[in-house]
């Protein structure tokens, strides 16, 4: 747009605002707040990310809706989260206040269930609320006995875990005497996958008793208030229709069928006041004008003394699908066949986790965080792209990829990440811009960066050929964007362009974290240009490269200045803050300056000084909670740097799991449980299976790193850790540590695909003999980690424990 253009574009828009704020009497203390957020909250280039339109209108929908629906809903069985964020009683309670809108920010915690290499997933909330797609209703299971419904999501005793540790979710409570367990899980009917559930009630007693369950369909989800309008049953396919999408199937035909409407109340309701009015008997659908429609399936069985009876539902995995429910899943022996499921998909998980690389840490919590994560990434792997949620984030981001597809090419699932990186040509706009979204200026250098790290995990010289064209692209789209016509006393010359970037930092603002990736990606480039004999292309990353990197370093020398200390800020004209966490970037994963550098070292400090909380990172922007993946990424700064705080602010992060070992995006610091973001948040699973493979085989350089960071409980006399099969820059890497009284063993590869300088191996001990290979060999004069050829294959470390073997 031309300068006139713009002059007058801008006039208009004034002319506009002003005769808004005539018509309707805005009070000049309301536009100048109105104006100092505009201020504060910048200008994007480019605009707003369109792209996000259809996510907020999904979510914020849902949250204008929910507390307007939530205070004309008493008496009915609310979702877990949304009971509590509305009982006075509870740490968890929200009071609307002037906030027109209401959303899960307590206990926003969920389980994904999917499939390997297929796109979508459902999810379970922790009292086993199953949402079968993103921002759909929900279905949930009641048990009744003679004449008394329990609602799980009213009860505080509720247990929940994984299957084998793999996404088959169990969710148990005791109801009225009975002992309830409900699996829900995702499993291929006739190879089309779709989310199943059945529930087992065990009657422990010496009687029988009448007892049965409820399936019932709810108006909300583990967000939100979602509206249910038109809500039906067809007895012919056994289905629940909710506003035209087929949400529930029931292969045992019910033995009554209950709807119901905002002016009738909740379906739990009629099953308690049998005098209550409702809709006549067979009444098989309602219109509802305020989207409060409910409808339960009822199922009464008598249950013997010491007996069990067992029902079973399922639930497509995307709306607008209509599966022939009843030849996939017919009546006869329909929760045999689920139970034969289990079966399988335990298989599946078993198999598919086993590939690649393995691990034997002598501590459960490690070991589970390396195993669990690990599957988790494989389930949200979709084919050509990998999600970091299960449910408000299933959508493709370069940015969280940067960090998921490195982790399934460390675990050993190559072709996965291939196969995803393969798409990103496809994903360029003829500009070179790698487009996620508008506005989010870091994605070339990370897709450029990532494209490069598969080449140094696999040596695939014809996927780096491949790819070569749109790392050029990127670079150029990079030297084009960049703000050259500001003057170089201006802290942003030089820079990209303002920006959202990650929603972490805060409003759109000129990011250094943009231009750090930026420097990341042109350097991967002009390395890849070198490998390629690509010379001129090469000298021309190398020079983008340098210049970019001196533009952000004359930057950070200015707001080192106005700030007073040498630090590194987000931003050109903010402080050390909670966003100031991005700039780790430059160490991990991107290792553009050493850890030890001082105003990273500063900057580090200061953020633990200011922003630590439970020894975690709170982050106050946005996400206002404990943010698992940005501390590990601080665990990541302190594993380069041989410091133990990475092990501590692991382990004080790991009790905060969920269950079944999830974690959300940020942790509500008082309840424990989400506070923003996807419930199972997939870059969280990332970085700490990143972590963890770190901890144990790290890429410094030109050296392999085994056991940066360790613990003397793992190294207890017979003891051993073991790693197999892990992908790394210098080929596949196995090893095995044996610890006696005196001694820890080393058995070694002693050769690699493309050999490493030296292999430095970390004990948690003083080392005071060092023997390779039959002969002995200098122990290092301080410190407990020791260098050797890469051609060892037996290293045997003497140590000194102290008086009680520790």
């Amino acid at each position: 747009m031309s300068g006139l253009a713009g002059a007058l574009a801008g006039r208009l828009k004034k002319v506009a605002a002003d005769r808004v704020v005539d018509k309707f009497d805005i009070k000049e203390d309301a536009t100048r707040n109105m104006s100092s957020f505009l201020k504060l909250s910048g200008e994007t280039a480019g605009g707003f990310p369109t792209e996000l339109l259809s996510l907020g209108a999904s979510m914020w929908s849902g949250f204008i809706l929910t507390p307007f629906a939530q205070q004309q809903m008493a008496g009915w069985v609310l979702p877990y989260w949304l009971r509590k964020q509305t009982d006075p009683s509870s740490v968890s309670f929200i009071p609307h206040g002037h906030a027109y809108f209401l959303a899960n920010v307590t206990h926003r915690n969920w389980t994904g269930v999917g499939l390997s290499d297929f796109p979508n997933e459902g999810t379970v909330d922790p009292r086993g609320l199953v949402t079968p797609w993103p921002f759909a209703p929900s279905v949930d299971l009641w048990v009744m006995r003679e004449g008394e419904t329990v609602f799980p999501s009213e009860l505080e005793a509720v247990s929940q875990g994984l299957l084998d540790d793999f996404p088959l979710v169990e969710t148990s409570f005791e109801a009225l005497g009975l002992s309830c367990t409900w699996t829900t899980f995702v499993a291929p009917l006739d190879t089309m996958p779709v989310l199943l559930s059945i529930a087992e009630v065990v009657n422990p007693g010496s009687d029988a008793v009448e007892a049965g369950f409820a399936v019932s369909v709810r108006p909300y989800n583990n967000e939100s208030i979602r509206a249910i309008n038109d809500l039906a049953y067809d007895p012919g396919s056994q289905c629940f229709i909710a506003d035209g999408n087929l949400l529930v199937y029931l292969p045992e035909k019910p033995d009554e069928v209950v709807l119901s409407d905002y002016i009738h109340g909740d379906v739990s309701m009629l099953l308690s006041n049998s005098s209550r009015e409702r809709f006549p008997g067979g009444t098989t659908r309602v219109e509802e004008p305020v989207g409060l429609a409910t409808g339960a399936a009822l199922y009464r069985r008598e249950v013997s003394a010491g007996g069990s009876t067992t029902i079973c539902f399922a639930c497509p995995l995307t709306a607008g699908v209509r599966p022939e429910f009843k030849k996939m899943l017919p009546s006869e022996n329909a929760g045999g066949l689920v139970s034969e499921k289990i079966a399988e998909q335990r298989r599946y998980w078993a198999d598919i986790s086993s590939l690649g690389m393995r691990v034997k840490i002598p501590e459960e919590s490690y070991q589970k965080a390396f195993d669990i994560n690990k599957t988790f990434l494989l389930m949200l792997y979709d084919g050509q792209s990998i999600t970091p949620g299960a449910s408000t984030y299933h959508m493709m981001w370069f940015r969280d990829a940067a960090y998921l597809v490195p982790a399934l090419e460390r675990m050993g699932h190559l072709d996965e990440a291939r196969r995803i990186l393969a798409s990103y040509p496809d994903r360029q706009t003829p500009e070179g811009f790698f487009r996620s979204h508008t506005g989010e200026w870091d994605s070339n250098g990370q897709a450029m960066w990532t494209l490069v790290h598969h080449y140094l995990m696999t040596s695939d010289r014809d996927f780096l050929k491949g790819v070569y064209p749109s790392l050029m692209k990127g670079a150029r789209w990079i030297d084009s964007t960049r703000r050259m016509d500001l003057p170089v006393s201006d802290p942003k010359h030089g820079l990209l362009p303002p920006g959202i970037s990650a929603e972490h930092f805060g409003l759109a603002d000129c990011y250094y974290w943009d231009d750090l990736w930026a420097v990341g990606g042109l350097n991967a480039a002009a390395w890849a240009a070198g490998e390629l004999g690509c010379d001129g292309d090469a000298r021309y990353l190398e020079r983008l490269a340098d210049d970019l990197w001196r533009d952000i370093g004359a930057s950070l020398v200015m707001a080192q200045k106005r700030l007073g200390r040498k630090v590194m800020p987000i931003a050109p004209l903010r402080d050390v803050d909670a966003a100031s966490i991005g700039m780790l970037a430059a160490v991990y994963p991107l290792d553009l300056i050493p850890a030890d550098e001082e105003a990273m070292s500063n900057t580090v400090e200061e953020i633990i000084a200011k922003c630590f909380y439970r020894n975690t990172h709170f982050h106050g922007l946005f996400h206002c909670g404990l943010n698992p993946y940005l501390s590990m990424h601080v665990s990541q700064y302190f594993l380069r740097r041989r410091d133990p705080r990475g092990l501590a602010i692991f382990e004080s992060l790991w009790p905060m799991a969920t269950d079944t070992y999830t974690y959300p995006e940020a942790i509500n610091p008082l309840t424990g449980g989400g506070a923003y973001g996807d419930g199972h948040d997939g870059w969280a699973a990332g970085d700490i299976f990143n972590f963890m493979r770190n901890l144990l085989v790290l890429e410094e350089d030109d050296t392999l790193v085994l056991l940066g960071l360790c613990k003397r409980e793992w190294f207890a006399e017979g003891e051993t850790i073991e790693v197999e099969n892990a992908p790394t820059y210098f080929g596949e890497v196995s090893y095995s540590v044996r610890s006696s009284a005196d001694r820890i063993e080393f058995a070694l590869p002693g050769e690699f695909e493309r050999s490493p300088s030296a292999v430095e191996l970390n004990v948690p001990f003083p080392v005071v003999s060092c023997e390779i290979d039959g002969r002995k060999h200098g122990a290092p004069e301080s410190g407990n980690g020791i260098k050797v050829p890469p051609t060892a294959k037996a290293v045997i470390l003497g140590i000194k424990r102290n008086d009680d073997g520790s």
